[in-house]
């Protein structure tokens, strides 16, 4: 049983990010498993939507959610409610569950969106196992996964994500563009930056998708991958949460938190050393 774990606390980008779910569940046929966090609980929650049957408002927000939206999944919808912290728990159930993805918002997890913008779902990113999609408010969830960008930079990890995101690309049919980003001018980075582009045009081509190639140079990899996908009309940007860091932009954060904050696309994030233990297989 495949499945997908979603973090929801009902927020207008929550549900959003269960919209993108059920699109991705009913493409690779895969169940879904609504988590919502509370700080404190003193009671035990059932995990079916036919055992329902207290009074407290979160339990009737899922029924609600769920009833709302049933008809577009065609899997099993599942919920669970669980007392912490969100990222942690967030995390746990993904690996209790042993799913192959989780998707959640890029705000609103902590329930006041426009102050922690991006703190919760960059946590979720970092602390998961679990490949981790994160969607933004403002993306339309309802058209195909067509085109999904790759950036490649100087890296040891950038290669890592590329079989998991083509098989996500394989079940959409969709293209893949390799994006090699030059932040730096040195023979030796750009020979290592041609050699993992050679190694990703080869992984693509043997997949039987098709391939669109660009290079650029640049001082921040976040902001032109972010330019490049809007630009091609991108549906997704997969990258390694290792990937490069510049020193110059280090007021910005980390580069997955950059891209998590900044991206109206949404963005397929992975750690390399969890892909290497991997055993999903979309």
């Amino acid at each position: 049983m495949k499945r997908i774990v979603t973090g929801i606390d009902f927020s207008k980008t929550s549900v959003l990010a269960f919209r993108y779910a059920i699109q991705l569940a009913n493409k690779t046929n895969s169940d879904l498993l609504l988590v919502n966090v509370q700080k404190h609980l003193d009671y035990e929650v059932p995990r079916k939507v036919e055992e329902i049957k207290g009074p407290d408002k979160v339990l009737e927000q899922f029924e609600k959610l769920i009833a709302r939206h049933k008809g577009e999944y065609y899997g099993q919808v599942e919920f669970t409610v669980k007392e912490g912290k969100i990222h942690e728990e967030i995390a746990n159930q993904a690996r209790y569950a042993d799913a192959w993805l989780v998707v959640v918002g890029a705000h609103g997890l902590s329930g006041f969106e426009e102050f922690w913008i991006g703190t919760h779902s960059f946590r979720v990113v970092s602390t998961c196992t679990t490949p981790v999609i994160t969607v933004r408010q403002g993306f339309d969830v309802e058209r195909p996964l067509k085109r999904i960008v790759i950036p490649i930079d100087n890296t040891l990890e950038t290669t890592q994500k590329i079989p998991f995101t083509l098989d996500l690309a394989r079940q959409f049919d969709a293209e893949v563009y390799v994006l090699s980003l030059y932040s730096e001018s040195t023979h030796a980075v750009k020979e290592k930056i041609n050699a993992s582009a050679h190694e990703a045009h080869r992984l693509v081509g043997e997949a039987g998708l098709r391939l669109v190639t660009q290079e650029e140079a640049c001082e921040n990899i976040t902001t032109s991958t972010i330019e490049y996908a809007v630009s091609i009309d991108a549906d997704l940007i997969s990258i390694m949460t290792e990937q490069e860091f510049a020193p110059r932009n280090i007021f910005l954060g980390p580069y997955a938190q950059q891209m998590v904050n900044n991206s109206p696309i949404p963005v397929l994030s992975m750690h390399g050393k969890n892909l290497i233990q991997s055993k999903h297989i979309i």
